[in-house]
C-alpha cells in the first residue's frame, strides 16, 4: 500500500508542475508599461531606460522639478556610472511616457542635445527644454531640496 500512495502522489505532483510549466508558456509579461524593469530612485521615482540611450523619468504625481533632477543624476551615477562632471542633457521636455503612460515624465540622456532656444544665463528647473543640462553632481545638489524638514 505506502508504494501505491507514493507513485500517486509521485504522479500528481509531475501532472502539477506540467501544469504549472504550461500556464507559464502561456502568459506573455510585457516589457514595457508600469511592471516593466526600472530603477527606483530616492527622490521616489520610476526611470526606465530606452532603446536609444536615453532615459525615462517618470516621478510620483506632483512631484516638484527638483525630483526629476535628483532622479536623473541618480541613475546617471549608479546605473550608467557616469562622473559627477558629466553633463545630463533633457532629450525631451514633459510629455506622456512612453513605456509607463503615466502624463508627466522628462526623458534624459547623457548625450549632447542643442539647445533649440540657444544659449541662456539660467536654466529654469521646472521647465525642461529639449538642451537644458545640469552635471550630475549638480542635479545630486537638487535630492536635498527634497529632504524633509523637521522642525522640533
Amino acid at each position: 500500500m505506502p508504494t501505491r500512495s507514493r507513485s500517486a502522489t509521485r504522479a500528481l505532483t509531475l501532472s502539477a508542475l506540467a501544469a504549472t510549466a504550461a500556464l507559464a508558456g502561456c502568459v506573455d509579461l510585457q516589457s514595457t508599461g508600469p511592471q516593466a524593469d526600472y530603477f527606483s530612485s530616492r527622490a521616489l521615482a520610476r526611470i526606465y531606460a530606452l532603446d536609444d540611450g536615453s532615459f525615462e523619468v517618470v516621478p510620483e504625481i506632483g512631484a516638484q522639478g527638483a525630483a526629476y533632477w535628483c532622479a536623473a543624476s541618480e541613475y546617471a551615477r549608479r546605473r550608467l556610472g557616469a562622473d559627477w562632471s558629466q553633463d545630463i542633457y533633457v532629450a525631451k521636455g514633459r510629455a506622456p511616457s512612453t513605456v509607463s503612460g503615466r502624463i508627466d515624465s522628462v526623458t534624459f540622456t547623457l548625450s549632447h542635445v542643442p539647445s533649440a532656444e540657444g544659449k541662456r544665463p539660467f536654466i529654469n528647473t521646472f521647465g525642461f527644454k529639449p538642451g537644458d543640462n545640469f552635471s550630475v553632481s549638480s542635479g545630486d545638489s537638487f535630492c536635498r531640496d527634497l529632504e524633509p524638514l523637521f522642525f522640533f
